[in-house]
């Protein structure tokens, strides 16, 4: 039976450590990483040394000129600063709990959601659960799914229910999208279905958008090309595309609103029975813990009836 290795190095990789490391090839001076990290020169050499024994790799390139990192020390800054990301956040998570509160929910919504009903639906939350903290992140309908799948976050408001046992979507809001013109521009009826403004250029969303893909759908079925000239990432460079005469536009009405009148836009209703959205709140499908079921009883609540 082989005998247990003794380690050499006992000390292991800490935050102190990590934190040196990544201010010595930030600055490219171990000396300026010390002064910043408030230690002597020789311990913070002796620091970076001893990590280096622990690892087993040499972590920088030292010259009269200062220091880089080497391969290793390339990814393992990579690493650190995830691990100090990391660590930041809990301690802001942990500070709520210090501060009173009794829970946490990370809600993730798409820009549809959040240019319109959400902001009330959460600020009328904290007023009256005031001891539950809602963490909210904007992010595409399809990166909310799989966030809830893996667990960075626990409450999403998305555009469509995706096929997955493991996952619950509940009714929530309704949204209608319109078609949105210059004032400028040549159609002048009050509504247009989606396969007549196919004739005329597109300014629309990133590709992974839920808007995006159902105008492409509904351009496949119509047997039309969408002349998508201009992609960008926010609903308002998508107004001022369309006001500059770029094309025209698909877009919630709720959440365009805002820039109708500074922008001189024109909203079209579509006929086309797809401009009448459902938004739904997706979960997994577990039991939800109290904080989270608090917030989507509230959200619930203020959404249909």
């Amino acid at each position: 039976m082989a005998a247990p290795q003794n380690d050499e190095n006992p000390m292991r990789p800490d935050l102190d450590s990590l934190a040196l490391f990544l201010r010595a090839i930030e600055h490219g001076s171990l000396s300026k990483a010390a002064a910043e990290s408030h230690m002597v020169l020789s311990a913070a050499s002796r620091r970076l040394a001893i990590l280096e024994g622990h690892l087993g790799v040499a972590l920088l390139n030292r010259t009269s000129k200062g220091v880089t990192p080497t391969g290793a020390g390339e990814s393992l800054a990579m690493h650190a600063r995830q691990i100090l990301r990391d660590v930041d956040r809990m301690r802001a998570d942990l500070s709520d709990y210090a501060q009173g509160a009794t829970g946490r929910v990370r809600l993730h919504a798409n820009a549809s959601a959040m240019g319109q009903f959400l902001p009330d639906d959460v600020a009328s939350f904290r007023v009256r659960y005031p001891e539950i903290r809602v963490s909210v992140e904007e992010h595409r309908s399809v990166y909310i799914v799989q966030a809830i799948r893996d667990r960075q976050a626990d409450v999403g408001v998305i555009t469509s229910e995706a096929v997955d046992p493991a996952l619950n979507f509940i009714p929530y809001r309704t949204d209608r999208l319109v078609a949105i013109v210059r004032q400028k521009h040549p159609w002048r009826g009050r509504e247009v279905s989606f396969e007549e403004l196919l004739d005329f250029d597109f300014v629309g969303l990133e590709d992974d958008s839920a808007i995006s893909r159902t105008m492409e759908d509904a351009a496949m079925s119509a047997r039309k090309v969408l002349r998508l000239r201009v992609r960008v990432k926010s609903f308002e460079a998508v107004c001022r595309m369309i006001e500059a005469g770029m094309g025209v536009g698909i877009l919630p009405e709720g959440a365009a609103v805002t820039y109708r009148k500074e922008m001189k836009l024109r909203f079209i209703n579509l006929t086309d029975a797809w401009a009448s959205r459902r938004m739904y709140l997706c979960t997994r499908q577990e039991a939800l813990s109290f904080p989270q079921r608090r917030l989507v009883d509230h959200l619930l609540a203020r959404g249909m009836p």
